[in-house]
């Protein structure tokens, strides 16, 4: 439960204070109040010097006797507050500016809800004085925090971006770019390599391996290095959009050696993959097709949730960077590439795609992502401009 407290300097603008209640007597906690979980409402009041104003519950036959007191540092029954954190004191007290400029004109218009209230307007020297304490950011610091807002890199607007059936219909006339094991596919900058590294760092991981699910397959290429790294056979499951892509893959995968395949055409987001089946998941330039934030976590808890216990994922992928003028440099220096390798017509033509169909997101989102999903370990193995290959374990 909590409650709003609205405050104003009568210029326009506001702050609101959050007060919340934990205890089951729902005694609100005020001025920095640090409440005591299983206490029955006992609570700390703290000040800036370091006292604190100690209260027991009124049922507490301390408070019944001695009422409430205020204890300074140095005295014979102040408690520190690394001693208090013992007893699972948490905080309960927030200040802060209101900026949102709808919610600005509701308490203008003195618009409040149930459990909001407005308390006072607070003279400049009381809102600088809650700046000294650190209970309100400083002009710089707000203005610090929106620099790092502005910098930061998004995909905001997916609305124009290809549907599916798109996406797997160009790929049914794309096979044979990505048929060839020895360059990969071309466009991706150092290919070969990532295969290499996310393949060997799979059997370094997961070095029993069984059955093995990869993700968008293409043309099978990863599936085929590891069965070459590997060097003993496994079951695979083939997963893309694209049948011709997954008749490809099954092709050059019997021929390698692998018996058991069983393909998957449908968007991983829908298939109906087993729980707890794969040693090993690989997910190669696939998984920049996600969207916004619930696609990309419902995806990373879905391989969790499929991968053996002792399993990995290994990725290698288009990436976006954290701030807007290093993804504006490292796209400059992609685009350099593409010119090397096929001139400023490709160049403009793989730009176009990228534009239309994906929506990648920088390493470090995803590594967070799948530390944050339940992964026990994760590994970032290479990067080169706006390439990258990485992978998890499961636990």
């Amino acid at each position: 439960m909590s409650h709003l407290t609205y405050y104003a300097d009568g210029e326009g603008r506001w702050w609101k204070r959050v007060w919340a209640v934990q205890c089951p007597e729902m005694i609100a906690l005020r001025d920095q109040c640090q409440g005591v979980a299983g206490h029955l409402g006992d609570h700390w009041c703290f000040r800036p010097d370091g006292s604190y104003h100690y209260k027991p519950h009124e049922t507490d036959l301390r408070r019944i006797e001695g009422g409430c007191g205020i204890n300074p540092p140095g005295s014979s029954e102040y408690r520190t507050p690394l001693e208090m954190s013992r007893y699972g004191y948490a905080s309960h007290y927030e200040d802060s500016e209101v900026t949102d400029p709808s919610e600005l004109a509701r308490l203008q218009r003195g618009d409040f809800g149930p459990n909001e209230s407005v308390d006072q307007f607070c003279t400049k020297e009381q809102i600088e004085e809650l700046r000294k304490l650190g209970r309100l950011d400083s002009d710089d610091r707000r203005l610090r925090r929106e620099r790092a807002a502005a910098l930061k890199y998004r995909v905001k607007d997916f609305s124009d971006k290809s549907s599916t059936k798109e996406i797997e219909t160009r790929f049914d006339v794309d096979v044979e770019r990505f048929s060839n094991l020895e360059s990969g596919q071309t466009a991706t900058i150092d290919a070969p390599l990532s295969m290499q590294l996310i393949t060997e760092a799979a059997v370094r991981l997961t070095p029993q391996i069984g059955r093995v699910l990869d993700i968008g397959c293409g043309a099978g290429n990863n599936t085929l290095k590891l069965r070459e790294v590997y060097g003993k056979p496994f079951a695979c499951d083939l997963l893309d959009l694209s049948r011709p892509m997954l008749e490809r893959a099954r092709k050059r995968i019997w021929d390698a050696g692998v018996e058991t395949v069983e393909l998957w055409q449908v968007d991983f987001r829908d298939a109906e993959l087993p729980r707890e089946s794969y040693d090993v998941i690989l997910a190669a330039a696939v998984l920049h097709h996600l969207r916004d934030d619930r696609d990309w976590q419902a995806a990373f808890e879905k391989i969790l949730s499929i991968l053996k216990p002792g399993g990995s994922v290994w990725i290698t992928d288009l990436v976006a960077q954290e701030t807007v003028p290093i993804h504006e440099w490292m796209w400059s220096r992609y685009g350099d590439y593409l010119t090397g390798l096929g001139g400023s017509e490709y160049r403009v033509k793989v730009f176009d795609y990228i534009a239309k169909e994906d929506s990648p997101r920088s390493v470090t989102y995803q590594l967070e992502l799948l530390r944050r999903v339940g992964f026990a370990h994760v590994e970032l193995l290479h990067k080169h401009s706006c390439f990258a290959a990485f992978g998890a374990w499961k636990e």
